[in-house]
């Protein structure tokens, strides 16, 4: 595939996650990492920690609609960080020590789940 062609289909895409992550505050990430991988060629565990800084950077004119519209639970916000950044921490650090096919297999069960809890 062109350089340019490439580009566009990568832009494309990211605008796509861009959607996806304002429509249900989150969730993006989930769809990041596969294109990461099928067109930037990136290795499992460059595709997942490169979307972990893109969602937290996509996080954040999400974060300004919302304070601006007043639609969310401050002090629930707070107690959640809180959680996510000590999970956060302990995630990375397994993700240095984890095989690429174990990251695999638990990225593809955690999809399926929340797949199967979304029908259901």
């Amino acid at each position: 595939m062109k350089p340019k062609l490439k580009l566009f289909y990568f832009f494309l895409a990211s605008v796509f996650v861009g959607i996806i992550n304002g429509l249900f505050g989150g969730g993006g990430g989930m769809l990041c990492v596969p294109l990461l991988k099928i067109l930037l060629n990136l290795n499992d565990k460059q595709a997942h920690a490169t979307t972990v800084l893109v969602m937290a950077i996509v996080s954040i004119p999400t974060l300004i609609v919302y304070i601006t519209t007043q639609s969310f639970s401050l002090i629930n916000a707070i107690f959640l960080s809180l959680g996510v950044v000590v999970g956060g921490i302990r995630g990375s650090k397994i993700l240095n020590k984890i095989s690429n096919e174990a990251l695999n297999i638990v990225f593809i069960v955690l999809m399926l789940f929340a797949g199967i809890k979304m029908v259901f």
